[in-house]
C-alpha cells in the first residue's frame, strides 16, 4: 500500500523546513519500503517448510531492513540537496515539491518495482538452491538456461546450456538471478555431459559473431553470487544506496538501524 498523499506532503514540508534531514529521517518511509519488499521475499520462498529456509528468510529480513533505511537516507539526501539554490537562497516550496515528486516517483515507483522483482527472484533462487542441495544425489548436475529471446543479455546468453555439477564453483557466481530483471533459471539433471568452458566460449563466439563475449565470468558488481549461499538480497557493500561520505557515516549507520529497538 502506497504512502498517503498527506504523509508524502508532510515529508516534503519537513525536508523543506529542515525538520527532516539525513540525521532526522522519516522512519515511516523506511517502514513502507520494508513492507513493500519483504512480502515479495515471502512470495519467493513460498512455504517456509524447513529450518534452512526459515533461517535464510530471517537473515533476509535483516538485509531488507538495512536496505530500506539506506534507501530512505538517499531519498532524503537527494531532496535536501534541492532545497537551496546555488546562490544559497531557499527555493519556493512549490518548486521544491515538483522536484521532490520526481524523486519520489523514481525511488518509490520505478526503482521499487525493480527491487520488488529482485527480492522475489532472489528469494525464489535461494529456495531453489536449498532444494537443489537436498536433491543433488538424485540430480548431481545443473544446467543454466535463459528464456532464449532478444532481451537476454549477451553474457547470460553465453552461459545458456552450460552444465556443471551442483558442487562446482561455477554456481558460486552464476546462480540466477544475475542482474536487474534477469529471467534466467537452472534445470536439474540426473545425468549429462559436463561442459568444458573453454570450448563452450569458443563455440558461442563462433556462432554469435555480433554478440561475442571475452569470458564466461560474471562481471556484475552486485549479482555475482549464489543467493542460496549468501545472507542477503541486496549486497550493501556494493549497492548505490550505501554510498555516503565519511562525514555522513554516523547518519547513514543510524538510518540502516531504523528498525532496531
Amino acid at each position: 500500500m502506497a504512502l498517503s498523499k498527506s504523509k508524502i506532503d508532510k515529508i516534503y514540508k519537513g525536508i523543506h523546513s529542515g525538520a527532516i534531514d539525513i540525521d532526522n529521517l522519516p522512519n515511516e518511509l523506511s517502514a513502507y519500503t520494508y513492507g513493500e519488499l519483504i512480502k515479495f521475499v515471502e512470495h519467493g520462498f513460498g512455504n517456509l517448510d524447513s529450518g534452512l529456509k526459515t533461517t535464510k528468510f530471517e537473515l533476509y529480513q535483516g538485509n531488507i531492513s538495512e536496505f530500506s533505511g539506506a534507501k530512505t537516507f538517499q531519498q532524503v539526501k537527494d531532496m535536501t540537496n534541492f532545497v537551496f539554490n546555488e546562490d544559497g537562497s531557499k527555493r519556493k516550496f512549490k518548486e521544491f515539491k515538483e522536484y521532490a515528486n520526481t524523486v519520489n516517483n523514481q525511488y518509490n515507483k520505478v526503482w521499487l518495482k525493480t527491487e520488488q522483482d529482485t527480492a522475489f527472484r532472489t528469494a525464489q533462487s535461494a529456495d531453489n538452491w536449498i532444494e537443489i542441495e537436498e536433491e543433488k544425489e538424485l540430480f548431481p548436475l545443473l544446467k543454466y538456461q535463459t528464456v532464449g529471446d532478444e532481451r537476454v543479455r549477451h553474457d547470460h546468453a553465453a552461459w545458456d546450456n552450460i552444465v556443471k555439477p551442483v558442487d562446482d564453483p561455477f554456481w558460486n557466481t552464476r546462480m540466477p538471478i544475475n542482474d536487474w530483471g534477469c529471467r534466467c533459471t537452472t534445470v536439474q539433471l540426473r545425468k549429462g555431459k559436463e561442459t568444458n568452458l573453454k570450448e563452450h566460449l569458443k563455440e558461442y563466439n563462433v556462432k554469435n559473431p555480433d554478440k561475442k563475449v571475452k569470458s564466461l565470468k560474471n562481471e556484475s558488481k552486485i549479482f555475482s553470487n549464489n543467493p542460496g549461499k549468501v545472507d542477503y538480497i541486496f549486497d550493501m557493500n556494493k549497492h548505490p544506496y550505501s554510498k555516503h561520505t565519511k562525514a555522513e557515516t554516523p547518519a547513514y549507520k543510524k538510518a540502516t538501524k531504523w528498525n532496531e529497538k
